[in-house]
């Protein structure tokens, strides 16, 4: 009983690692967003990649060890897993301490990803839009791009100065 309580403990703590460094990693993605420094937010991405696919096989040997220790810690409980409390409330101390507070650190945890993920969704919206109309101003800058006209005399571009249409907008 004691091993399966501690493969579960450890196999949390490996997953509380992983959303801890993805927390870390959108912190920091978001103050690349807020600097505009584009190669430092394209070489987080990178990383968050990896780190998301990290997090979801560490989440899901959390899940297969759950479902173990429900067969055998509470085997009155069928078709569901177990919650942590039940768990906890099977084994002995110091694990059962341990369990509880993995998974309020855990749950906590999650919580915080999922806000920083929705700021990181509202602030690459707000930047798209920027670059969107910065690009838009650049498209209607020029009516012509200096070809020649049927008559065989190049047309003149008409100048636009798109400082002043940027700083409009």
């Amino acid at each position: 009983m004691a091993e399966i309580a501690e493969k579960l403990i450890d196999a949390m703590k490996m997953e509380l690692n992983c959303q801890q460094s993805l927390a870390a990693l959108l912190d920091n993605k978001l103050d690349a967003m807020r600097h505009y420094d584009l190669s430092r937010l394209e070489a987080l991405t990178v990383n968050e990649q990896q780190l998301v696919q990290d997090t979801l096989a560490q989440e899901n040997r959390c899940t297969d060890l759950a479902r173990f220790a429900t067969k055998e810690l509470v085997p009155k409980k069928r078709g569901s897993l177990a919650t942590a409390s039940e768990l906890a409330g099977v084994c002995r101390e110091p694990q059962r301490s341990q369990l509880l507070s993995l998974a309020a650190m855990l749950k906590q945890m999650a919580e915080k990803v999922q806000r920083l993920n929705r700021i990181n969704s509202i602030a690459s919206g707000k930047i798209l839009n920027h670059f969107d109309g910065v690009f838009r101003i650049f498209a209607q800058s020029g009516c012509d791009i200096g070809l020649y006209q049927r008559a065989g005399k190049k047309a003149l571009l008409e100048k636009t100065d798109l400082l002043t249409q940027l700083r409009s907008k």
